[in-house]
């Protein structure tokens, strides 16, 4: 398993463009880019997020929260000067004096890296629509960061995504930290967000004494604005339940456990790669179906879920709980804790199982179709392991 690394070469590639832009302080690469400037930022950006999706797995590696911690810091360095430049003229120190023209290209690089992160991050945790609305939501931001320029509101804009960030951090690190979910993680991170905004803001203030005003405008609206937002999307069941994230699940005929692996069986056609087990389920007298689920949680996180059988009712053109099985998970294992539910008591038609949150976030689902099979032909069925 490929992990990131604290300062490896991802950190730096995953925001390429800003490493572009430094890279056009020599000769060679600066005409390059002129040649080629229209495309380059578009290319990457979606270099540089595909990147950081396919390399950024855990949310709880030490080295992913430290280098999260010192980017959130750098950002709010960065948002400082945009600010005080709004009054003086700031003089770098000289050994930035050649980078310096760059600041900004190289602020959108750990800002843009940020966002990639808690986007794949809630993006693997989202399943509902609600939440899926939301990950498009934060797409939408990150483009808007990387491709356009707000003139004189550029700074509110920062401290907006800057307190975006900072909080969607600690949403993601307290519950770690705790080792379960809920409101009371939730609220603790709020008041983290709320004491570091306000050591934040109260050192701008000894530096911006000739015009306090612009710290309410340019920076406490953006950031209250930012949080009100967010607490109410997540009362709203919209925001992800980070860190948790189901990584698998299949509909199967049997699911036995031998020598600490799960043996799965499935009937379906080997043409239908596609399906993850027997999503059309033909049932014959006799059968069970079989959910299988493997759900990342950080270590030492302890979690009671709920997998939630549901069939969808014709007549009422509705969806119908049929079963809530309580599901307690451990966390720690680099594949997934792995669940097995079984239903034996089912009808023909459209079937959805979903995975949630004792607060009925919901993690994962899997839909199927139950059919009935009159065939008294031996069915062959297959095996895989996980």
């Amino acid at each position: 398993m490929i992990r990131v690394h604290f300062l490896t070469v991802k950190h730096f590639a995953a925001g390429a463009e800003g490493i572009v832009y430094a890279a056009c302080m020599f000769t060679p690469a600066r005409e390059l880019y002129k040649k080629h400037e229209k495309w380059i930022p578009i290319v990457f950006f979606l270099l540089g997020f595909a990147f950081d999706a396919i390399m950024l797995k855990r949310i709880d590696e030490p080295a992913v929260m430290i280098q999260q911690a010192l980017y959130l810091i750098i950002c709010g360095i960065f948002i400082s000067v945009e600010l005080i430049e709004t009054n003086r003229e700031v003089h770098p120190p000289a050994f930035l004096v050649k980078v310096w023209k760059y600041r900004e290209a190289i602020f959108h690089f750990f800002l843009g890296t940020l966002l990639n992160s808690y986007t794949i991050f809630y993006f693997k945790s989202a399943s509902a629509l609600t939440s899926l609305a939301f990950i498009g939501f934060l797409a939408g931001i990150l483009m808007l960061n990387e491709f356009k320029r707000f003139g004189k509101s550029q700074t509110q804009v920062h401290m907006a995504l800057l307190s975006l960030c900072l909080i969607s951090y600690l949403v993601g690190l307290v519950p770690i930290l705790l080792g379960f979910l809920g409101t009371l993680p939730f609220l603790i991170a709020v008041v983290a967000c709320l004491l570091i905004f306000a050591g934040f803001f109260r050192l701008l203030q000894t530096r911006l004494t000739t015009n306090p005003r612009i710290l309410i405008t340019h920076i406490f609206y953006p950031f209250a604005a930012i949080q009100l937002l967010f607490a109410t999307l997540y009362f709203a069941h919209a925001i992800p339940p980070v860190p948790l994230s189901v990584t698998y699940m299949g509909i199967y005929h049997d699911v036995k456990k031998e020598n600490g692996e799960y043996l799965l069986t499935y009937t379906h056609p080997e043409w239908r790669f596609w399906q993850h087990g027997d999503q059309h389920f033909l049932a014959r007298p006799g059968d069970s179906v079989y959910c299988f689920v493997q759900v990342f949680s950080p270590t030492r996180f302890k979690e009671s879920l709920k997998v939630r059988w549901l069939y969808y009712d014709e007549r009422q053109r509705d969806w119908q709980s049929a079963d809530a099985i309580p599901m307690p998970i451990v966390g720690g294992r680099e594949e997934g804790f792995r669940g097995v539910t079984k239903k034996d008591n089912y009808r023909p038609g459209k079937w959805r199982v979903q995975i949630e949150t004792d607060d009925e976030r919901e993690v994962g689902r899997i839909g199927f179709t139950v059919v009935e099979d009159t065939s008294t032909d031996e069915r062959r069925s297959w095996t895989k392991v996980r």
